[in-house]
């Protein structure tokens, strides 16, 4: 029982990183699209901008602006958690914050050649398809490395006394396979594609279950992962609140 109540928190804070990721994530495209002239409106998910006299270059822009934007969150979030906030107790949601928003970026860096962000912005662009495959193998490389290197960081908050296995099903193997379907169930109603897009997902655990295998070896300060704060509380009701808004649809028009 120990373990479950420890998974708990990075379970939870995971499924939030996702949210204060995700749904600005599809913001950004809609403000994209706003400031080039285009209404939109915006789901919890994905946007549908008004895009039909859009040039190619601009449609390139509004697909670019997603990816961009979650690398840019997750980055300063990875700073300030390197900085200030790596041995306090809301580091964590931190550390989450940067684990997401910088594999919203590299995600569709990976799938280029078939699909989301990156692949609309070379079609539109008319970039040789060399390009795309290129992009891809950069993306699964810096993917498998930045994952691994995110799960040993992970593992140095699982309390000490706590085994291998114990270290890496608390703060890999629970968020992956709990806090998938939590994000599905909080998000719901979804598009298929995105449900199967969410589920395939989970993969990219594997290399952080890895780091965290890796990182048990790492000496540990005296923290403890399974405390939850006030702000843990109020970062998930926001989040959840934030969903179901979007989830009716927002209007962006001028």
């Amino acid at each position: 029982m120990r373990i479950l109540g420890v998974a708990a928190r990075p379970t939870l804070l995971f499924v939030v990183a996702y949210a204060l990721n995700t749904t600005p994530h599809e913001a950004a495209h809609a403000l994209a699209a706003y400031f080039l002239g285009f209404n939109s409106t915006i789901y919890q998910m994905w946007v549908n901008p008004d895009q039909a006299s859009a040039t190619a270059a601009q449609l390139a822009a509004i697909a670019a602006t997603g990816p961009i934007f979650s690398l840019t969150a997750g980055a300063i979030c990875l700073l300030i958690y390197a900085s200030r906030f790596r041995l306090r107790p809301s580091g964590l949601l931190f550390l989450m914050l940067a684990f997401v928003g910088i594999l919203c970026f590299l995600g569709p860096m990976v799938v280029a050649p078939f699909g989301g962000d990156f692949h609309t912005t070379f079609v539109f662009l008319s970039a040789p398809t060399w390009v795309s495959a290129v992009v891809s193998v950069i993306g699964w490389l810096a993917l498998v490395v930045f994952t691994f290197l995110m799960g040993r960081e992970l593992a140095g908050w699982a309390p000490r006394e706590f085994g291998r296995a114990a270290t890496i099903l608390a703060t890999t193997i629970a968020p992956a396979l709990v806090g998938t379907p939590l994000i599905l169930a909080i998000y719901w109603p979804l598009p298929r594609f995105l449900v199967g897009s969410m589920i395939a997902g989970t993969a990219f655990w594997i290399p952080a279950a890895v780091g965290a295998a890796v990182g048990f070896n790492k000496p540990r300060p005296q923290r403890t992962m399974a405390a939850f704060t006030g702000a843990d509380a109020v970062v998930i009701v926001a989040s959840i609140v934030m969903i179901r808004v979007f989830a009716v649809g927002i209007r962006l028009a001028h």
